[in-house]
C-alpha cells in the first residue's frame, strides 16, 4: 500500500497538504521533530520499510535523511486508502501552487494503475481546531462541540486556574481542505484529544509543540502523535471570562477566537 501511495504522489504532482509543522507559523525545529518521530518509529513496518526503498537509505539515517524520511511520512499519511475490490479507492487534495482547491477520488490497483472518479472544489484554510465529535464539559454535562451554540452554559477557568461557568461568546466552523493531519494527544492519566496541532493549549503554547514526558494539566503527555482525518470542518468556541480556555475530552485548551 506504501508503494502505491508514492505512485499517487508521483502521479499528481500538484499534491496538496496542510504541513502541521510549518502552518499557521513554521517551527524551526522540525529536524527535532524528525528525530523524534525516527526514534519511536517501527524500523521494520511496512512505511518505513517503503520510505527507506524510495530513496535508497541504509540504517543508521543520517540527520537530513532522517528529515526526508519524516517529510514524506507526513505526505504518505495524509493520502486517504480504502480497501476496495483489485485495490484501494483514494483521496486526496491538488491545487496549483500547492493550494488545496480539488478534492480527487479515484481507484489504484495493486498493480498501481490509477483511475479517476471524481474531483469536486474543496475549499478551506488549513485545520486549527477540533472536530465535531470533541466533548465540551458543561454544568449540565458534557455536548460535543459541534451542538454548542452562542449563549450555551460551558465550564472555563479564571486566571488563577479555578473552574468557572460562563457563556459561549463565539462559535466558528471552520472547512478543512482535504485529507488532513491532526494531532493526537494522550495524557498519562488517561486523556486523550484529537485537534489541529495549530490550536493552542490553556498556556498558549500550540498543542504541537508538546512534547512526551512534560507536564500539561497536571499530569505528563504520555504521547503526541499525527493521525489522518477526513473531517469536512474544525469548530471552535471562545467562552467569556477572563481566560478563553475550555476543557475539550476532559483537557485544558486555549480557544483561536480570542
Amino acid at each position: 500500500m506504501w508503494r502505491l501511495r508514492y505512485l499517487l504522489l508521483d502521479r499528481y504532482p500538484t499534491f496538496a497538504y496542510c504541513d502541521p509543522d510549518l502552518y499557521p507559523v513554521a517551527r524551526d525545529d522540525e529536524q527535532a521533530a524528525a528525530d523524534a518521530w525516527w526514534s519511536r518509529a517501527d524500523r521494520g513496518s511496512p512505511e518505513v520499510v517503503a520510505i527507506l526503498g524510495q530513496h535508497g537509505y541504509r540504517q543508521p539515517l543520517a540527520a537530513d535523511q532522517r528529515l526526508v524520511a519524516y517529510q514524506d511520512h507526513k505526505k504518505l499519511n495524509v493520502v486517504v486508502m480504502r480497501p476496495v475490490s483489485q485495490g484501494y479507492e483514494f483521496e486526496l487534495s491538488v491545487g496549483p501552487g500547492g493550494e488545496p482547491d480539488q478534492t480527487v477520488v479515484g481507484v489504484i490497483t495493486t498493480g498501481g494503475q490509477i483511475s479517476e472518479r471524481s474531483r469536486r472544489p474543496r475549499r478551506g484554510g488549513c485545520p486549527i481546531c477540533l472536530e465535531a465529535d470533541t466533548r465540551i464539559a458543561t454544568p449540565t454535562g458534557e455536548v460535543t462541540i459541534a451542538r454548542l451554540a452562542s449563549g450555551d452554559p460551558v465550564w472555563t477557568v479564571d486566571r488563577a486556574g479555578h473552574r468557572i461557568a460562563a457563556r459561549v461568546e463565539r462559535v466558528v466552523r471552520r472547512p478543512t481542505p482535504g485529507p488532513h493531519l491532526m494531532l493526537r494527544l494522550q495524557l498519562r492519566d488517561g486523556r486523550v484529544l484529537v485537534a489541529a496541532g495549530a490550536h493552542p493549549g490553556a498556556d498558549g503554547r500550540y498543542l504541537r509543540e508538546l512534547r512526551t514526558g512534560q507536564r500539561y494539566d497536571g499530569t505528563v503527555v504520555a504521547s503526541v502523535e499525527w493521525m489522518t482525518s477526513t473531517a469536512a470542518a474544525t469548530y471552535d468556541i471562545l467562552p467569556s471570562g477572563p481566560s478563553g480556555s475550555y476543557r475539550a475530552n476532559g483537557i485544558l485548551v486555549g480557544s483561536t477566537l480570542g
